[in-house]
């Protein structure tokens, strides 16, 4: 028999929904108790305790785990403001989930959802019962200090966002301002773009940093060896095409969010100039 306390309803539910994705059928008791809240009575020996530890891990990362992290953003990093600490904790949640990220905060356990089984696991004895709330006050400090590493990488991710989104608008400014210098221009997705005028002559690097020159981009900030954004602003078309098989590809969006209606993304193989395409 291996007995759990639950100091809320909704975690035993949603506990006994995460053992009956693990086990099919399952046997359980649940009532009650005047001291702890919630006993939750496993009848069945299939359910071993580190069956038990993962559907408490599933727990806590569904129902404390944005609990936790907005607590840091507010206590830790005092953030008062509810939209930004909702975009925080959205960041946060991508941030434990990303690999560049997860090798950074937990190491040898790989993810999370493995470092938060560890963690139960180390302040679990091998007898029942398991008190929920109890365990968690155990586990709370090292789980706090990696939160608060991975809250920390959450804003500066949306610092970066706004002043991504800054640069964006400058330009937008920037280009607004300005007459169209061309009709059209053709680019095709690669490591670097490559473009093309209406007629399907490829532009060169000698005849695009000449023009580049002779524009006041220094103004965004743009570094002067810049060549994929910089050459769109320089020649500045009523109609940008964009032809490739990666729509989300960072450069590509950066110009779908300054051009916006100017630009059509097209597949590669709709490139009206086919014996320019390696």
């Amino acid at each position: 028999m291996k007995v759990i306390y639950f100091r809320h309803e909704k975690e035993v539910i949603y506990f006994c929904e995460m053992l009956y994705r693990i086990q099919g059928e399952i046997c359980v008791q649940w009532k009650r108790d005047e001291h702890w809240g919630n006993e939750l009575r496993i009848q069945d020996q299939k359910v071993t305790l580190d069956i038990v530890i993962s559907c408490l891990v599933k727990v806590l990362m569904f129902y404390r785990l944005n609990k936790m992290i907005k607590q840091i953003t507010r206590e830790k990093y005092f953030y008062t403001d509810k939209e930004e600490i909702e975009r925080i904790c959205l960041l946060t949640n991508w941030i434990v989930t990303e690999k560049h990220y997860q090798e950074q905060l937990f190491k040898e356990h790989f993810s999370l959802e493995k470092y938060l089984f560890n963690t139960l696991r180390k302040n679990i004895e091998d007898a029942f019962p398991i008190h929920f709330d109890s365990l968690l006050t155990f586990c709370t400090q090292p789980l706090q200090m990696k939160l608060k590493e991975a809250v920390g990488y959450g804003i500066d991710e949306m610092k970066r966002e706004e002043e991504h989104q800054s640069f964006v608008q400058s330009i937008r400014d920037f280009i607004k301002r300005r007459e169209s210098k061309s009709d059209e221009l053709h680019i095709v997705q690669g490591e670097n773009f490559t473009f093309y005028k209406a007629t399907g002559e490829q532009y060169n690097y000698l005849e695009l940093k000449t023009l580049m020159y002779n524009e006041p981009l220094y103004i965004l900030g743009l570094d002067a060896n810049e060549m994929n954004l910089s050459p769109i602003i320089t020649l500045l078309p009523k109609k940008i095409y964009i032809y490739g098989d990666h729509p989300a590809e960072a450069k590509t969006s950066t110009i779908l969010n300054i051009f916006q209606e100017r630009v059509t993304f097209l597949p590669k193989e709709r490139f009206p100039f086919h014996y320019h395409v390696n």
